[in-house]
Order: C-alpha cells, then sequence, then structure tokens
C-alpha cells in the first residue's frame, strides 16, 4: 500500500513538473517570437518573461505562482500596447509619405493643365493669321504669340525647378526617417548595441559578399543572480556597463550586438586565427570586476565561442556552431 501510494506521489511530482516544464517552455517562445516580431519595442520583454518562468517550479507555493501568472499577463499586455503604437505610428509615416507624393503628382497635373490652356490660347491666335492679310496685324500677333510662349516656357522651367526642389527636400525628410527607423528597429536600446535584428541582417551582409568572416559569441556567467540578489535595474545598469567595454576592444566597423538576455555576439571580418586573438582582448578587459552604483562589485566572468563561416553555411549554421562552442568553453570553466 505504501508503494502504491509512493507510485502515486511519484507519478504526479512528475506530470507536474512536466507541466511546468511545458509551460516555461511555451513562455519562453513566446517571449523569443514576440522579440522577433517587434523588436524596436521588446527592450526587456524577452528577458523578463524568461526570468518570471524560473520562478514555476513545483515547490512554488499556489500564491507565488498564481502571482507569476499575473505579472506574465501584465508583460505581454504591456508589450502588445507598446507594439501596437509603434506600428500604428510606422502606419502614420507610410501614410505621410503617400500624400507627399499625391500632392506632388497633383501640382505636377495642375501646372501641365495651366500651361495647356495658356498654350491653346497662343495657338488659337496663330490660327487667326490666315484669315488676316494686314502684315503689320500679322507680325504684331507672331510677336506676341512668340513673347507668350517665351514667357510661358520660362515660368514652366522655374515651376519645374521649384516642383523638383520642394519634392527633393520632401524625399530626403522622409528618406532620413526611414533610415532614422531602420536603425531603431536595429537598435538594443537597453544597451544602444546592434540588436538580434541587426546582427542577423549584418551577417547575411557577409555571407552574400562571400569572403572570410567570424562570428563571436559570448555569454555571461552568473547573470541570473545579479538579477535576483541586487534587482533588474542593477542587471541592466551592469549589462550597459558591459557592453560599453565589450564593443571598445573591437574595431569601429566590427558589428557588435546584443542577441538577448545576457548573450552578445560579434561579426569579425578576418580568419579565425586572428580572431582567436580577440577572445583574449576580451577577456583581458572586459571581463572582472564592475561597480553597482550603491551596491558594490560583482565580477563578470564569460564563456566565448567562435566559429569561421564557411561556404553554404546559413546564418543558423553559423550561429549554431558558435553557440555549440560557447557551450562547451561553458563546461570547461
Amino acid at each position: 500500500m505504501i508503494s502504491l501510494r509512493k507510485a502515486m506521489d511519484q507519478q504526479r511530482d512528475e506530470l507536474l513538473q512536466s507541466a511546468l516544464d511545458c509551460c516555461r517552455g511555451v513562455v519562453a517562445s513566446v517571449a523569443e517570437n514576440g522579440a522577433r516580431v517587434c523588436p524596436p519595442v521588446a527592450d526587456t520583454f524577452q528577458q523578463n518573461l524568461i526570468n518570471l518562468c524560473e520562478h514555476l517550479s513545483a515547490a512554488a507555493a499556489p500564491g507565488e505562482v498564481s502571482k507569476t501568472e499575473q505579472e506574465i499577463g501584465r508583460e505581454l499586455e504591456g508589450w502588445s500596447t507598446r507594439a501596437s503604437d509603434y506600428y500604428r505610428r510606422k502606419a502614420g509615416e507610410i501614410r505621410d509619405i503617400m500624400l507627399a507624393m499625391t500632392d506632388a503628382a497633383q501640382a505636377v497635373g495642375d501646372r501641365d493643365e495651366l500651361y495647356r490652356a495658356q498654350f491653346g490660347e497662343v495657338s488659337a491666335r496663330l490660327q487667326e493669321i490666315g484669315d488676316i492679310e494686314d502684315l503689320a496685324r500679322i507680325k504684331h500677333i507672331v510677336t506676341a504669340s512668340a513673347d507668350n510662349l517665351r514667357s510661358c516656357v520660362d515660368r514652366m522651367v522655374e515651376d519645374g525647378k521649384q516642383s523638383i526642389a520642394g519634392l527633393k527636400t520632401q524625399l530626403a525628410e522622409y528618406e532620413q526617417r526611414l533610415q532614422d527607423a531602420e536603425r531603431t528597429s536595429s537598435t538594443d536600446v537597453l544597451t544602444g548595441l546592434l540588436n538580434r535584428v541587426g546582427m542577423e541582417r549584418e551577417i547575411a551582409n557577409r555571407i552574400g559578399r562571400g569572403g572570410a568572416f567570424c562570428l563571436m559569441v559570448v555569454d555571461l556567467n552568473g547573470f541570473k543572480k545579479v538579477n535576483d540578489t541586487y534587482g533588474h535595474a542593477a542587471g541592466d545598469a551592469l549589462l550597459k556597463a558591459f557592453s560599453t567595454e565589450f564593443k571598445a576592444q573591437f574595431r569601429p566597423l566590427d558589428p557588435v550586438g546584443r542577441w538577448g538576455g545576457d548573450e552578445f555576439v560579434v561579426v569579425l571580418d578576418c580568419p579565425v586565427e586572428e580572431a582567436r586573438a580577440r577572445i583574449d582582448q576580451v577577456r583581458k578587459w572586459a571581463l572582472g570586476e564592475y561597480p553597482l552604483p550603491g551596491k558594490g562589485k560583482v565580477t563578470v566572468g564569460a564563456a566565448v565561442g567562435l566559429a569561421e563561416w564557411e561556404p553554404g553555411w546559413t546564418g543558423e549554421k553559423l550561429f549554431s556552431e558558435a553557440d555549440r562552442a560557447m557551450y562547451a568553453d561553458k563546461r570547461e570553466r
């Protein structure tokens, strides 16, 4: 009887653990895909959900589970609101561009209609010449018509210059706005580094060119403990401080990004032998002690993985190889 009860308790615990693992997996998938759907407003959305998932365990009290559920709901609601507002603004910008182009086309059409009428008047005057025998009168009509034509053409040229200049100004303004929007969509809000979308674009560009390059993946050790011990504000401050030191270890044109959470990536336009030297530089200068305002210092360590792109590899394959090397480094340390 005792063995049966023990078996039932064990089965219940296994089912509970399986359900919790499934729940954490679903929330983590929602976090990852939500962040990719709208990176400009994802900021800490993905990491916050992952952190909340850590609170879901078989040992958690019912009240804790309920509180975590509510916090996950608030996080999802906040993200959906920010994403909706962002795409509403983008739709407004596209509408403004279309309206500007419509106004320009309308202005050109109105101008052409005006000059069509003026050319019609000149043509009508010239047709009168066939019914006039007075040479002086003919001369007067031809001279006046020529003057009108010259004036009309001059005004068309000037109007055309002004229309083109105005259109160029509008297009330059909207082009700048689109570039700013693209830059924003590729930038990690917290650190100012490229985000995952921006780094994927850099990798794809290099694959398209076909030259030699490497991908470095850096995963900070024990960062969750910093969040749990000192709070998320301290964790964010640490990420920003590390990002500044990390980026300083590379050349200005080397794309440096935050892949997500406490994972960072760098694209290096060089063979793998040269890229390995950068790992030593990162360990020497970017890792170590960092001050937390009002909370003392923490030591930042990391596992580092490196992979050199090979012809035929996709971006996913390259990251997978670098990630595999990073986990191997983590096991060795």
